[in-house]
């Protein structure tokens, strides 16, 4: 077989290879985040209502991350909204509480393993839908340090993918001058 076509083998096989580890470890990672967290999209809070969300905490090293976010479509024009996020723990202690107005993110530290409710109020005048995401993320580790190791696999998937890719053109690239030269041999 000619080199060039083993070089096209092998640049196909580091490609396979390179997407299929990105999907497989992308899909783990967020099949974690999924089912260790509280996802909630297009939360509509009345005026002067509520919405809640609960997570259970089993680590006290990892801390609890906090995502909430107002969806533009559904806002019916209140300029600055205002909403109050407050995080109890197991005991009905508030372990967190914060006005804000557009985008919110936290870490917060727990201090005992059970379920730590979250309760957001709307104090403005107008219906708001919201997004929360409430829990454990998997690559926020002690003292909210980002845990790169779990986007280790993702990043290998995309240097064996790039590899890949490089090694298919540069194996065209050879099949065809191989190619030139055996016409130009046979003339």
């Amino acid at each position: 077989m000619q080199r060039g076509y083993l070089i096209l083998i092998a640049g196909g096989v580091l490609l396979a290879s390179g997407i299929a580890i990105s999907l497989i470890w992308a899909g783990s990672l967020g099949s974690r985040i999924i089912n260790q967290n509280t996802i909630l999209n297009g939360v509509s809070i009345y005026p002067s209502g509520a919405a809640n969300a609960i997570t259970q905490v089993n680590d006290l090293s990892r801390p609890l991350s906090l995502v909430i976010s107002i969806e533009s479509n559904h806002n019916t024009g209140q300029a600055n909204p205002i909403l109050r996020e407050t995080v109890r723990n197991p005991n009905g202690e508030i372990i967190s509480t914060n006005d804000f107005a557009k985008q919110f993110v936290t870490t917060i530290k727990p201090d005992i393993v059970g379920k730590y409710t979250l309760s957001i109020t709307n104090s403005g005048g107008s219906v708001l839908s919201i997004g929360i995401l409430f829990g454990n993320l998997p690559f926020v580790g002690q003292n909210n340090q980002l845990n790169v190791n779990f986007f280790a696999g993702v990043v290998t998937g995309g240097v064996l993918t790039i590899a890949g890719i490089i090694a298919l053109i540069a194996g065209l690239v050879v099949v065809i001058v191989d190619r030139r030269i055996t016409r130009n041999k046979t003339t």
